[in-house]
């Protein structure tokens, strides 16, 4: 399974230059995002975007309805992305959000990480997820390695 941050998912839905990579993963199925990445996407694109909550409604429903599996947030999922912020995150270094870190959590063995998000990378590559490098804001690719 792939699982995208929010980062993929909201340029996806902000035509930036990741767009075009998370639509192919998306049109080549077994996508999901973890539900506080779905959320963390609302909220970026609501509050920073002014994106109002029908045009939200109208872009998310049919991923989500045919597309897009959102994983629920269990008991063990929610300690383990406590455990990996106290311990990966940096407010200069390695600044992971909760967001990040349940979905660094949700992971199951042979699973990938969409992200653009050089501290999730980091993270990940620490503790061995594979991952699909995706085009930031700016165009750029972080870097794997």
């Amino acid at each position: 399974m792939t699982l995208l941050d929010a980062n993929a998912l909201a340029g996806l839905l902000l035509g930036e230059p990741a767009r075009l990579q998370v639509a192919e993963l998306l049109r080549n199925g077994d996508c999901a995002v973890p539900a506080a990445c779905l959320g963390e996407v609302v909220d970026n694109l609501m509050r920073k975007h002014q994106i109002p909550q029908p045009s939200m409604s109208e872009r998310l429903g049919p991923l989500l309805d045919e597309t897009l599996t959102v994983l629920a947030v269990d008991q063990r999922t929610a300690w383990r992305a406590g455990e990996l912020r106290a311990a990966h995150y940096h407010h200069v270094d390695s600044a992971l959000s909760l967001a990040d870190c349940l979905l660094l959590a949700s992971t199951k063995p042979g699973d990938l990480i969409a992200t653009s998000d050089r501290a999730v990378e980091t993270t990940a590559q620490a503790l061995g997820i594979g991952l699909i490098p995706l085009l930031d804001s700016n165009g750029e690719r972080p870097s794997i390695g």
